[in-house]
């Protein structure tokens, strides 16, 4: 039976009133301007894949930092704060964290979740982990500027490679406010040098973002890094560009490309003219060549024609990945996330079929265009590593829970899903030098974008990349291949049924044949030489 009630006792329920009074009298009394900006990621979402949002080895922040499986990385933030602290001023840690306590309510409200702890604890923990948060930046683009390998230790010399916690510094519930890093430098450092130091923090986390992107970031960036929430917020605005609106929109669905999705029982169809064809070559009848010679052609270019239309070819479910199915239920029973796959042909066929030139762009996602007039289809560079996967979801959950209208960065996501369908997809990719794989394979590549797109926490928009959507869809749909492939299954599969029966009686009369062949001589007939004894 479930609990009707949150409490177990009264002195939960009076624990309760002091909380809700607190937050009456004293939180809602501040007058702050900070938005909410580091979320918890919905369980249905973190449920299809936990690793990638839930971090493993380090707790950053109130959401993780008591986690009991993260507490043994408690001795490395330590150590790295004391570090951090000896290099500022006289201030002693106690006296810092006193001197942060006016900003509780600040960072609070930060915060999406109602953070249930002692104002006093609260900015322990800040303090803490933001000091840790700058030596492991500091560490990092030292270990980037020089070939030299740079640890963090803990205080009994103990190392950890600042790439084995790179994932998890990424994660959207492990952000650490950028504002908090101002009020320690401001705290610790005279005025004279604040505006040096506050520069030079700007330049390592722009340096660190640069490090760490899987695709280029915008040229013109006005604003300073401080400027910015947390690391994922500043990372997304460098990599997501406000796109203008197309001025002309279809009113029709150009999007869903059926024949390019759509796996149809067509393919079956060559085969059983195939089957059919070795059953007759099968049988004692040497037929005249004026009429096998045709036949024979007319399979032979069937057969290449249909290995290249989509839907035609009965291979095509044999080279398909092993994938989950989209609509993947949580394993904690919650519902699954309901994901509708953008409709556009993948790259081989739109390669092999429409003859479309694949183009790496020299810029940031808002390069990505169709040349209707040259067939090339323009993507921007995008670099996969073992930390890629994590970076990219979480961008996409923090767009879904900050954005309200276009959501390009998903949109960008679910295009790249929607060109891949199978290895095929990702090596032409590869090849084409879109995508940089530093993966094991180009399978990983298409499990990481269709794991992706299931991360989709509702239906996208951007009619920017619509609009790309559509032109390519239209073109393909123009292919002249596209286009007898059409005609065939209107005029030709349309009517199987019959041709299936007319084909089953003309094999049972040329068996037959065969049979009164056997028993009576047919050489006029069928130019069988007459072998004698």
């Amino acid at each position: 039976m479930a609990k009707t009630s949150i409490f177990d006792s009264r002195s939960d329920e009076k624990e309760w009133i002091n909380q809700i009074r607190k937050i009456v009298e004293e939180e809602v009394k501040v007058d702050i301007e900070v938005p909410v900006s580091i979320f918890r990621v919905p369980a249905a979402l973190s449920a299809l894949k936990p690793e990638a949002y839930v971090p493993q080895l380090l707790g950053l922040g109130p959401y993780h930092h008591f986690c009991p499986e993260l507490y043994e990385m408690e001795r490395y933030k330590l150590a790295a704060a004391s570090r951090l602290q000896k290099m500022f001023r006289t201030l002693e840690f106690k006296e810092l964290v006193d001197n942060l306590m006016e900003f509780e309510y600040t960072v609070r409200a930060c915060y999406h979740k109602y953070l249930d702890l002692e104002g006093n604890t609260l900015m322990w923990i800040m303090a803490i982990d933001g000091l840790f948060l700058f030596e492991f930046l500091h560490i990092f683009m030292s270990k980037q500027a020089t070939t030299e390998t740079a640890h963090l230790l803990d205080s009994s010399g103990r190392k950890i490679s600042p790439d084995g916690i790179l994932s998890d510094i990424m994660m959207l519930e492990n952000q650490i406010p950028f504002f908090l890093f101002c009020k320690i430098m401001s705290i610790q450092i005279s005025s004279d040098d604040l505006n040096d130091s506050e520069n030079l923090l700007s330049s390592i986390l722009m340096n660190f973002s640069q490090a760490i992107t899987p695709l280029n970031l915008k040229e013109d960036f006005p604003h300073k890094a401080l400027d910015h929430a947390h690391l994922l917020d500043l990372l997304y605005h460098l990599i997501v560009p406000k796109l203008e609106e197309p001025q002309e929109t279809s009113t029709g669905s150009p999007t869903n490309v059926n024949i390019a999705k759509k796996r149809t029982d067509s393919g079956n169809s060559h085969q059983v003219f195939v089957t059919l064809w070795n059953k007759l070559s099968n049988l004692n009848i040497r037929l005249p060549s004026k009429i096998t010679k045709p036949i024979k052609n007319v399979m032979g270019i069937f057969g290449k024609v249909s290995a290249s239309i989509p839907g035609l070819s009965s291979s095509a479910s044999k080279n398909k990945e092993n994938i989950k199915p989209e609509n993947a239920v949580s394993s904690d029973g919650q519902n699954p996330v309901q994901v509708e796959k953008i409709m556009i042909p993948a790259a081989s066929y739109l390669a092999n079929v429409a003859g479309v030139v694949f183009c790496p762009s020299s810029g940031d996602i808002s390069t990505i265009k169709f040349d209707e007039k040259e067939k090339k289809f323009y993507l921007p560079v995008i670099t996969l590593d073992v930390h890629s996967e994590v970076i990219i979801r979480n961008l996409v959950a923090y767009e879904a829970m900050t954005v309200s209208k276009s959501l390009v960065f998903s949109r960008y996501t679910e295009l790249m899903n929607g060109i891949m369908e199978t290895a095929d997809d990702a090596k032409l990719l590869r090849e084409k030098k879109i995508i940089i794989n530093k993966l094991k394979s180009d399978a990983d590549v298409l499990q990481l974008f269709n794991g992706i797109g299931k991360s989709n926490m509702r239906l996208t928009h951007a009619p920017y990349f619509d609009k790309t959507i559509e032109d390519v869809n239209k073109f393909f749909n123009n292919s002249p291949r596209v286009r007898a492939y059409r005609c065939v299954k209107k005029y030709v599969y349309g009517s199987w049924i019959i041709l299936t029966i007319l084909a089953t009686i003309v094999l049972f009369l040329l068996i037959g044949l065969q049979s009164f062949c056997s028993v009576y001589s047919c050489p006029r007939i069928f130019n069988i030489t007459t072998v004698q004894g």
